[in-house]
């Protein structure tokens, strides 16, 4: 190597590496990201909550009627009264007060998600029937009444109805 480039070469400087990036404070899309996380979290905790709380009577409704044995002489008279009882907690009272016999059985089929509505309907107008007869319910018979309710309670669309009220009440109070 000649002098110059002897030189030249001492005047370079060491290679110095560049500071690390720093974690804090952070860059503002990760702000975003963070804030939309907790507001997706905090929707979905409070959607959960007003689901459980709306199935509220539905689970104690289908609590009640797997409590219900066969040993007890009033079998259809008990499931058909959770049955009322529940359909009263998600309906107005002037919807419930006229309803027994046919037209109930007609009113809990109407009130049941699509899909196939027939075996329901029969097993539940067979409860129905059960509850006119002057003699003791048939043994045989429990199950699938037990089943037609607790096949109700589960399909029935309560939904529908909570938001046509959800409707009015809010039209009322705006009109």
């Amino acid at each position: 190597m000649n002098e110059q480039e002897q030189q030249m070469l001492a005047q370079l400087k060491d290679i110095h590496p560049p500071s690390e990036v720093a974690v804090w404070p952070l860059a503002w899309g990760w702000w975003v990201l963070i804030i939309l996380a907790a507001v997706c979290i905090i929707s979905a905790v409070v959607w959960w909550r007003r689901q459980r709380r709306f199935n509220a009577a539905r689970r104690q409704a289908q609590q009640a009627v797997r409590e219900i044995s066969v040993s007890h002489n009033d079998w259809p008279s008990q499931i058909n009264q959770i049955l009322k009882r529940t359909a009263m907690a998600y309906f107005p009272a002037e919807t419930m007060s006229g309803l027994y016999g046919q037209r109930w059985t007609q009113f809990m089929i109407s009130q049941l998600r699509s899909g196939p509505k027939s075996a329901v309907a029969s097993r539940l107008g067979q409860l129905q029937d059960m509850l006119y007869q002057p003699a003791k319910p048939d043994p045989g018979s429990f199950d699938t009444c037990q089943k037609a309710a607790l096949d109700w309670l589960s399909k029935a669309n309560f939904r529908q109805v909570a938001d046509a009220a959800a409707q009015s009440d809010t039209g009322a109070r705006h009109g």
